[in-house]
């Protein structure tokens, strides 16, 4: 039986198009292509596996800690222990790993002093002519992530915060994988369509939704209740209760996830229109799909790899088409006309970003009109 789409998610569909350039996102993006091959990075991957490890071993011990009674049921002694709480566990490792916005790991690796980065200025990037209308949390942050490499494989440590915090985000859209792995893949191309990619930055990056899908995979490892989602296959937890105690039992090592798909000069980026992509072409990116995995996405890999190199984000990556495969996904009855609306807000939002003057512009106009 279907149901009506509840309230609060036509106002995400709605009203996010029309306040995103309000929205203080901080949200970045990853330049591969400017200076490629410059700097010879060293392998970030011993660090980087030794502080996720580590942080997992401090959520073990949070989840572990004893709690105080209520007083109703105190008797001695006043602290008890919990027993492999699940809900306890996960709230300890998204608390160490999964940030909203800019993930842990991210800014360790744009920090640690010994993990090797090449930068890239927005000011020198392909992304330079945006302006902040097309733009607005690229051009008014000039946030540009570092390339980092772990591996054999230069990614931006954006991919980190996406592989951790949106991973997790599938995790839970999926109910922890008992629902439909499609359920994440549409919730990644949702928020990629709108708040963490085509209309607050402008892109679209495939390499983050090979992130979040690797994600999934691993927040599904950490206690293995289900095969995994890419191969199928029985995996090996990396907590397991044991004596009524969590404890962490296999390490984490980075090379079971990442590939070339991380790779934003490999696994290219869509563009919100032809404009911004004429704007990045002018100073001619070189792009290798080819360079792509083969095998290993399966059934996903026409959703996360991006065969065609460079381009203007197609029409079924569109916010309304993807909210219409959300709302059959859910079996939920959309209020009639909403889709036609969202599209025409989108389309709305992108001729005012197209007519408007320079951020400059508009300030002095302003300060002109006050009295």
């Amino acid at each position: 039986m279907s149901a009506v789409w509840p309230k609060r998610f036509i106002f995400s569909g709605v009203c996010l198009l029309s306040g995103l350039l309000t929205l203080p996102l901080q949200a970045a993006e990853v330049d591969q292509f400017s200076g490629r091959g410059a700097l010879t990075l060293t392998d970030s991957a011993p660090l980087l596996d030794a502080e996720v490890n580590r942080r997992l071993q401090l959520a073990v011990d949070m989840a572990n800690r004893p709690v105080t009674k209520p007083p109703q049921l105190r008797t001695r002694p006043a602290l008890q222990y919990p027993a492999c709480e699940e809900e306890r566990l996960y709230d300890a490792l998204a608390w160490e790993l999964a940030r909203p916005v800019i993930g842990q790991l991210e800014t360790f690796a744009e920090e640690h002093p010994q993990i090797s980065r090449h930068r890239v200025a927005f000011r020198d990037s392909v992304y330079r002519n945006f302006i902040w209308q097309q733009s607005p949390s690229l051009v008014l942050s000039e946030r540009v992530a570092a390339v980092i490499r772990v591996g054999d494989v230069e990614i931006g440590s954006d991919k980190l915060g996406h592989f951790f915090t949106e991973g997790y985000s599938y995790f839970e859209v999926t109910e922890r994988l008992q629902d439909s792995v499609e359920e994440g893949m549409l919730f990644g191309e949702w928020s990629e369509s709108l708040y963490f990619g085509a209309q607050t930055t402008g892109v679209f990056s495939f390499a983050d939704l090979a992130a979040n899908l690797n994600g999934l995979r691993f927040w599904n490892r950490i206690l293995a209740h289900h095969p995994d989602p890419l191969s199928g296959r029985e995996v090996t937890p990396y907590i397991r209760c044991e004596q009524q105690r969590w404890q962490l039992v296999d390490t984490f090592h980075f090379s079971g996830y990442i590939d070339t798909a991380w790779n934003e000069s490999v696994n290219c980026s869509a563009f919100r229109n032809l404009g911004m992509l004429e704007q990045v072409l002018h100073y001619q990116p070189r792009c290798t799909p080819q360079a792509l995995p083969q095998h290993k996405y399966g059934r996903w890999q026409d959703r996360v790899l991006n065969h065609a190199g460079l381009q203007v984000l197609p029409d079924y990556l569109q916010p309304e088409v993807i909210l219409a495969q959300r709302a059959f996904m859910r079996e939920v009855r959309l209020p009639e006309g909403v889709l036609e609306r969202i599209r025409e807000l989108r389309l709305q939002l992108d001729i005012w970003r197209q007519q408007s003057p320079p951020l400059a512009d508009s300030f002095h106009d302003h300060q002109q009109q006050e009295p």
